[in-house]
């Protein structure tokens, strides 16, 4: 079988999570049997890319099987190769294109949707951003497609309530955890004057991630918290029992001695697909709080390898951290069974998944 992924690659370590799924599902695959090349776009900010390179370029960075093209060599590509599976790993702009010669080849096209961006993205900026091609190309896609993976029942269900897309044509397949995470032997750090939570705030305020939204749950906790934000910094005004560290962004090993002292990953009441930094921290061993918005809640049992506070209530996440404050879990047994998290979310079980639904349309 011979299968094109396409979609952004990434340069460097640190890299956003559809771009981390992109990696993890391309180097999985190549370990099985069959043809896989990954293409990829001159993207504005990668090293080398130019108006001539978007247009007319090619390369192969790192000599391997991972394609840079222009416009015009990624269209001849795609025709000369004739693949039988061209999947769109994660939604760009160039994609758009393919569609000018879709009629042409005979290649099943599939598609991984990693949120919903009508939802998602920031209204702030929308058209000088041109965000509106971005909602094109999500269409598009959700049209042209002949299956549509969603990493979460709550991802599917909400593109369904708007779209109205046919069950037959769409799949659940989550998102995987690297193995470099599972092979850390972690224990839940013990809990002394403070507890330690840990946001992730994403590369920029494009997707709403609902900082200031936790915040001002948070401040009806009765206990001292500290809270470490991952990524984007935000303006926020510290209540007096918080206090609150912005960190850079970190690759994974860097992420991994970071968190080895953290106890909770914890989520706002915004909706988010899926999210794998909080599988990545479970498999670590850190607590996830989340809110029923969070696609992982499919993953998460309450109160026994996680917590999951409800939405509708404005004190319930502060009457949650209280509880836990006041010693009325079992800690480390749900520790303990946060890092099983694994055995379903491993990339060797996510790759399988996709070769079946692979096999399904051929």
């Amino acid at each position: 079988m011979k299968v094109a992924l396409i979609g952004r690659y990434g340069e460097g370590d640190i890299i956003a999570g559809p771009e981390r799924v992109a990696r993890e599902l391309y180097s999985e695959l190549k370990k099985n049997d069959l043809q896989v090349v990954f293409i990829e776009y001159f993207f504005s900010g990668y090293k080398n890319s130019s108006l001539y390179k978007k247009i007319f370029g090619g390369d192969v960075p790192n000599n391997n099987s991972i394609l840079r093209l222009g416009i015009l060599p990624f269209l001849r590509f795609l025709i000369k190769e004739r693949f039988e599976i061209i999947h769109i790993t994660n939604i760009q702009r160039f994609i758009l294109f393919l569609f000018l010669i879709k009629p042409f080849i005979k290649s099943k096209l599939v598609t991984t949707l990693h949120g919903f961006l009508k939802y998602e993205i920031a209204k702030k900026n929308f058209w000088m951003k041109r965000y509106f091609i971005d909602l094109w190309v999500e269409r598009m896609l959700i049209e042209k497609s002949d299956v549509l993976f969603f990493p979460s029942k709550l991802l599917y269900e909400t593109f369904n309530g708007y779209y109205k897309i046919s069950e037959e044509r769409c799949k659940i397949i989550p998102n995987g955890v690297s193995s470099i995470f599972f092979k850390q032997q972690t224990t839940f750090p013990l809990i002394q004057k403070s507890l330690k939570l840990v946001f992730y705030n994403g590369f920029n305020d494009e997707i709403k991630k609902g900082l200031i939204e936790l915040i001002d749950q948070i401040k009806n906790v009765k206990y001292d918290v500290k809270l470490f934000v991952i990524g984007s910094e935000t303006y926020v005004t510290s209540p007096n029992n918080l206090e609150i560290s912005f960190v850079r962004l970190k690759s994974q090993s860097e992420l991994i001695y970071f968190l080895k002292d953290k106890h909770f990953i914890i989520k706002s009441t915004s909706f988010d697909s899926f999210s794998i930094f909080v599988a990545e921290s479970m498999v670590l061993g850190i607590i996830p709080i989340i809110s029923g918005n969070v696609g992982i809640k499919e993953f998460i049992e309450n109160e026994l390898n996680g917590f999951i506070y409800s939405c509708e209530s404005s004190r319930a996440l502060a009457e949650l951290i209280n509880k836990i404050f006041e010693n009325k879990y079992d800690l480390n047994s749900i520790s303990m069974n946060a890092k099983k998290i694994y055995e379903q979310l491993n990339w060797s079980n996510i790759s399988q998944q996709y070769l079946s639904a692979y096999q399904s349309v051929v």
